[in-house]
């Protein structure tokens, strides 16, 4: 979305003193029994019951011991936005209209990101080569149902929720933090910068690569871009000055004007820069250095930029002024939805030590937003989302999976990396524990667990050798987007991680499947596909498929994939799949660090769950968690 613009008006002042207004009065009582819900993203079963019976994660054990542990079945399918909007409105993707990471463009085939979406104003004058936008447009989120924290408020309830994914922009309770789903402020979900002197490897996917030569004084001198320009129309970036000059043990940078020293093979601490938009104002920002290589090759990987909290150019919290809060009484944070750059990693933008010491910050910036939000004891609803064991999990699954192509190359480091992070989330939990009070009613879950990520299926070559996609003549079928489909003979394509669509007519802008031709061909599709072998061992690489139309909720199902493809483990969509390529082979070795993943048949990746307390009622799966609240709240006695 386009960042806001910081401009001198009447409302800062009109801010402060609402605010000096709400101090005025009473403070409010302190909440008495808390449900305090904590997720472990990706937290995979049988590595913690392993782990418990090995003494490995005591917390849990113990948890495990007095309350009540149980497997928690997962979304169909089981990726973290769709899964987390289950638990967050307690009703299956047909209601909440979250069926990927990706959907279909709106009269296009092209891919859109699921969670929210940025609509441009409605009513603006161009003039002269400058656009002047007369309204702000409207950012609104795609999840569709009312959340349970919106619920538990409606019933008296207060309600503090930090970093659930899919939660842009927030919701209007008494305090949120935006998870999954805040973008960069170049409006992506984290594209990070790599200033170089040289040519760069794998510098197409993930991040963008800065191209500057030393010059005569010995520093390297470039600017970098942020945002685009509010006011031209010709997509031009805002950009400030950067410059990089050698300094012992590393070197100098000085950004936006303000220099610092960076250290070899450290981080720097948060570095703020302020793009001018002229007239129009200025967009604030943060990133964070990590030097990679010193002179003279010099290579400097900055982070994402990212809205400051202190000054938000995009809508972090609710209310406005609780991002800034928070900063002030924990210090800065990263803003950025999904800040874990596992693509550097991937790409060999960052190296392991980099790569977990910036997990490492995420995950004491998590913990210190939740014992903020423990000690304030200001909200009888407190839910916070650690989505780092999801992270590391993806990242080292090659660690501990044997059979893996990349395991006998696995590093030391690699090997321990998930044993490591979930012992840091046993730390976290016996720290959440100690803070409880002794009514808290504690809940732990994750959205799902992990499998080996060995071979990747491109499913839209298996669609074209099945007679079901055809490709134009002569055109580059690597190419994303569909770039060398004929639409004109094209039955089905894959879109996204699990998603099987059909090429309807009247639904795709060339359709030509036939309402009355659909069910029959949906029903070829799925027994044709649970055919498909691998040819290296003959092992079927489909579990299940699944009918949208049989396992969905009908209000948003319009929108959803016709079949949801659920890979055996071990298996999983090719990226090139998801962004639609058709690359030459069906199936092939993944020789990529993410090794580890989860969106395969839902049956194969269950979730965990833990509580304090006996369960009221049975819990099958994430989307009943919204339910046990709610009866949690039913069943506590009058104030």
């Amino acid at each position: 979305m386009m960042p806001s613009v910081r401009r001198a008006s009447g409302a800062v002042l009109l801010a402060a003193l609402a605010g000096l207004a709400a101090c005025s009065g009473d403070p409010p009582a302190p909440a008495v029994q808390r449900t305090v819900v904590i997720g472990f993203d990706g937290f995979d079963p049988a590595l913690a019951e392993r782990w418990m019976d090995e003494g490995q994660l005591p917390h849990f054990a113990a948890l495990r011991e007095r309350g009540h542990y149980q497997r928690l079945a997962t979304s169909n399918p089981p990726q973290s936005p769709v899964a987390w909007a289950s638990f967050a409105t307690g009703t299956d993707p047909g209601q909440h209209g979250i069926f990927d990471f990706l959907r279909r463009g709106a009269g296009s085939y092209a891919p859109d990101f699921s969670i929210a979406e940025q609509l441009p104003p409605q009513h603006s004058l161009e003039l002269f080569g400058y656009r002047l936008a007369l309204d702000a447009g409207e950012l609104r989120t795609r999840r569709q149902g009312k959340p349970l924290w919106l619920a538990a408020e409606e019933a008296g309830e207060r309600a503090t929720v930090l970093r659930v994914p899919v939660t842009y922009p927030p919701d209007p309770i008494q305090h949120m933090l935006a998870g999954m789903g805040v973008p960069d402020l170049l409006g992506t979900q984290g594209t990070y910068t790599l200033l170089a002197t040289r040519p760069v490897p794998n510098a197409d996917n993930g991040g963008r690569v800065l191209l500057a030569p030393i010059g005569e004084d010995g520093s390297v001198q470039t600017e970098l871009e942020g945002p685009p320009s509010p006011l031209h129309v010709d997509g031009r970036r805002l950009r400030v000055p950067l410059q990089l000059r050698p300094h012992e043990g590393g070197a100098e940078l000085t950004l936006d004007g303000h220099t610092v020293t960076v250290q070899t093979g450290q981080w720097s601490g948060w570095l703020r820069l302020r793009f001018s938009a002229g007239l129009a104002g200025s967009i604030g920002g943060m990133t964070r250095a990590y030097l990679v290589e010193a002179f003279p090759r010099p290579l400097l990987y900055l982070a994402p930029l990212q809205a400051d909290p202190n000054e938000p150019a995009l809508p972090l919290s609710s209310p406005p002024a609780y991002a800034q809060q928070l900063a002030q009484r924990i210090g800065d944070y990263h803003t950025l939805g999904m800040p874990e750059e596992t693509w550097a990693l991937n790409q060999g933008h960052l190296d392991e030590k980099a790569w977990l010491a910036m997990v490492a910050t995420t995950l004491r910036e998590g913990e210190a937003m939740l014992y903020d939000a423990l000690g304030r004891r200001d909200s009888e609803l407190v839910i916070e989302v650690f989505v780092q064991p999801d992270r590391v999990s993806h990242m080292f699954w090659r660690g501990i999976d044997t059979a893996h192509p990349l395991h006998a190359a696995a590093s030391a480091t690699a090997r321990q990396a998930i044993a490591d992070i979930y012992r840091e989330a046993d730390r976290v939990l016996g720290e959440v524990v100690r803070r409880l009070g002794p009514q808290d009613r504690l809940i732990v879950l994750s959205d799902h667990g992990f499998a080996g990520f060995r071979r990747e299926v491109h499913l839209n070559r298996w669609l074209v050798e099945q007679g079901y996609m055809a490709l134009r003549p002569g055109a580059d079928a690597e190419q994303p987007l569909f770039a060398a489909v004929d639409w004109s003979r094209t039955r089905a394509y894959a879109l996204g991680l699990n998603g099987l669509f059909l090429n309807r007519r009247g639904r795709e802008p060339e359709g030509i499947v036939d309402a009355a031709d659909a069910a029959a061909l949906k029903a070829e599709l799925r027994q044709r596909l649970g055919e498909l072998r691998d040819p290296a061992d003959g092992v079927a690489a489909v579990q299940q498929v699944d009918d949208a139309e049989a396992i969905y909720s009908a209000a948003q199902r319009t929108e959803a994939p016709d079949l949801l493809v659920g890979y055996a483990p071990g298996y999983r969509a090719s990226w090139q799949t998801s962004l639609g390529a058709v690359p030459a082979q069906v199936l092939q070795d993944n020789r990529q660090l993410w090794s580890g993943d989860h969106c395969i048949a839902p049956q194969a990746v269950p979730g965990v769950l833990f509580t304090s307390f006996a369960l009221p009622q049975p819990v099958a799966g994430i989307g009943d968690i919204a339910g046990l609240i709610a009866a949690l709240r039913a069943a506590r006695p009058a104030p």
